[in-house]
């Protein structure tokens, strides 16, 4: 399976019990097609970079928007299943735009096997690096002074 994260504009008019029922809509779909539905986050209404024009005018005449609601939906699934959610937010009147992006899983660069790429491995690897230089350092001084003392 796949993490995805879909970020949706939504009309800043829309009801919260439509934008309600296309969640669990779509939450549904995820989860029939085998899929984990991690987390579904409200960005709240924000202004946007320029106007949106809606497909279909809304119930005050309004097909331009100035505003809009984001939100963010993180899932686990298999791509066929990310068209078929795709495909419902496309036919949702009130969605403006959409967006699936591949969202990093930050457990993905633990199990990272190449230590080249995995950057929590070298962290630890330079650590212990450092670790061992210091103590060759120190051990190198201590042997230095012994020999040093010897000599007087």
């Amino acid at each position: 399976m796949v993490f995805y994260e879909c970020v949706m504009t939504t009309k800043n008019t829309a009801p919260f019990q439509t934008l309600t029922n296309l969640m669990k809509e779509v939450s549904h779909k995820i989860v029939e097609g085998g899929g984990i539905v991690r987390t579904i986050q409200n960005h709240g209404i924000r202004t946007l970079p320029h106007r949106f024009k809606a497909k279909y005018p809304d119930k005050l005449g309004n097909r331009y928007f100035e505003k809009g609601r984001f939100v963010s939906l993180y899932y686990d699934a298999n791509p066929h299943v990310m068209r078929e959610v795709e495909t419902t937010l496309k036919m949702n009147e009130e969605v403006l735009r959409n967006t699936h992006l591949l969202a990093r899983n930050r457990l993905l660069e633990v199990n990272l096997v190449r230590e080249d790429r995995n950057r929590y491995l070298r962290g630890v690897m330079e650590t212990e690096r450092a670790e061992e230089e210091a103590a060759a350092a120190a051990e190198k001084a201590e042997s230095g002074e012994d020999s040093g003392s010897k000599g007087t």
